[in-house]
C-alpha cells in the first residue's frame, strides 16, 4: 500500500511539474511572427515550433448542396433561438460562432475527418482536450476580437471566403479596448477561401469580417494532457 501511495505521489508531482513547464510555454510567442504559406504538412513542424500562424492548403468537400439535403431540418441555435438549418441558410443575414450541436446531432465531424495525426510528433503531448464547431456568416458580418488560447487553434474554411485580420500578441496594450478600426492597424490581413486551414499560434488575437456571400468554418481548438485546465480558466 505504502509503495502504491509513493508511485501515486510521483505521479502527481510530476505531472505539477510538466504543467508548469507547459503553461510556461504556452505563454511564449514570436514578436516577428509572419503568416507561412503552406502548401503540404512537410515543414509544419518547423513553423509550428517557431509559433508562426500557418496557412496549410488541405481540400474538403462539404458543400452547401449536401448540408442542405442532408441537415436541413436539424436546429442551429442562433442567440438562443432554435431554427432549422435550412431557414438558417436561406436567411439573408447570419452570425452563428463556433456552433457545437450541428456537430453533435450529426456525423459531419466524420465526414469532414479532419487528421489530427498530422500534429504528432511535435513537441505537443497528447492533445487531450478537442473542441469542434461551426461558424455559418452571410451578409456583411464581423467576428469581434477573438483570443487563440489553445495550443492549437485552427480554423477550416468549407465554403465562401472571409477577411481575417491577425494580431500579434505584443500589441495586446494597444488593441485592449480600442475601436475595430485602431485595432485593424496592428493586424496581419488575409483572405481565407474555401479550402484553406489557418492555424494560430497561442496568444494571438483576430477578427473576421464577412462581405455578403455563405462563409462556413469548421474549428479545431486543441488543449494538451497538461494545458488543458489552465486553458479553459483563463
Amino acid at each position: 500500500l505504502n509503495m502504491l501511495f509513493l508511485i501515486l505521489q510521483t505521479i502527481i508531482i510530476l505531472y505539477i511539474i510538466f504543467s508548469i513547464y507547459s503553461i510556461i510555454e504556452i505563454k511564449k510567442y514570436n514578436k516577428n511572427g509572419l503568416i507561412i504559406d503552406l502548401n503540404n504538412d512537410i515543414n509544419l513542424k518547423d513553423e509550428l515550433l517557431s509559433l508562426n500562424p500557418i496557412l496549410l492548403h488541405k481540400k474538403f468537400n462539404v458543400d452547401i448542396e449536401y448540408l442542405l439535403k442532408n441537415y436541413s431540418s436539424i436546429l442551429v441555435n442562433n442567440n438562443e433561438n432554435f431554427i432549422s438549418f435550412k431557414k438558417m441558410i436561406n436567411n439573408d443575414n447570419i452570425n452563428v460562432f463556433k456552433n457545437k450541436n450541428l456537430l453533435q446531432d450529426t456525423d459531419l465531424k466524420e465526414k469532414i475527418n479532419f487528421d489530427m495525426n498530422i500534429f504528432e510528433n511535435f513537441s505537443i503531448p497528447i492533445l487531450l482536450y478537442q473542441e469542434h464547431s461551426l461558424t455559418f456568416l452571410k451578409g456583411n458580418q464581423l467576428v469581434s476580437k477573438q483570443f487563440c488560447k489553445h495550443n492549437l487553434n485552427l480554423i477550416i474554411i468549407l465554403e465562401g471566403e472571409i477577411t481575417i485580420y491577425l494580431i500579434n500578441p505584443k500589441h495586446k496594450e494597444d488593441i485592449t479596448n480600442k475601436d475595430i478600426n485602431i485595432i485593424k492597424k496592428y493586424s496581419h490581413k488575409y483572405i481565407l477561401k474555401k479550402g484553406d486551414t489557418f492555424i494560430i499560434p497561442p496568444n494571438w488575437y483576430y477578427l473576421q469580417e464577412n462581405n455578403n456571400d455563405l462563409t462556413i468554418q469548421y474549428h479545431i481548438d486543441a488543449s494538451n494532457l497538461f494545458t488543458f485546465h489552465y486553458n479553459c480558466l483563463r
